[in-house]
């Protein structure tokens, strides 16, 4: 079940200064600070997470079992050094202590999807990722089964949510057990 989002903030136009620096020009000293913007949201999305699994979520247990990230193709990997979205899962993991996992990975190199109108975007991304099964199983060997399994899900921009949303549908179809998917994002578009 695919339940909530949650992003850092509004986008603005020093915002996206700041993150074209970043993504696109390999200002990577950015990164801390960006990461750092999201801190906000994670303990709210957690907030509401929590509220909605009060009665099967023991306090002794940490909330996520995993936090994962929108892969990015091999082509744009190479083009620009890094992945944002796993520097950023992987910056919130370490930062609360929480399991990282490379659950997905991207089937095929797109356009930048900032180019694109909405219902480019939906056709686009509609069947654009699939779960590494390793590592799903892998995941749900070390989740208790009597519930399902909450992912937070990290990306750096939110639009349309055609991006999360084919990366949900992904982990869905791989998955053998329920699993809760959050969405975290640096910003909203």
């Amino acid at each position: 079940m695919f339940i909530a989002n949650r992003s850092a903030v509004q986008y603005s136009s020093e915002m996206r200064e700041w993150l074209a620096q970043y993504k696109y020009r390999g200002n990577e000293k950015l990164e801390p600070l960006l990461a750092r913007m999201m801190l906000p949201a994670f303990e709210a999305i957690t907030k509401e997470a929590e509220k909605q699994n009060f009665s099967t979520h023991p306090p002794t247990i940490p909330l996520w079992d995993a936090v994962t990230f929108v892969p990015v193709s091999l082509e744009r990997a190479e083009e620009r050094g890094f992945n944002q979205a796993e520097r950023f899962a992987s910056i919130l993991a370490k930062h609360h202590e929480l399991p990282l996992y490379d659950l997905l990975v991207r089937e095929r190199h797109t356009e930048k999807q900032s180019f694109k109108s909405r219902l480019e975007r939906m056709k686009d991304t509609q069947r654009l990722f699939h779960a590494r099964p390793d590592t799903m199983a892998l995941l749900q060997n070390n989740v208790h089964m009597s519930r399902s399994i909450r992912i937070l899900l990290v990306d750096d921009i939110y639009t349309t949510g055609s991006t999360v949303g084919a990366c949900a549908a992904a982990l869905h179809r791989h998955s053998e057990v329920p699993l809760d998917i959050y969405s975290l994002t640096w910003a909203r578009s």
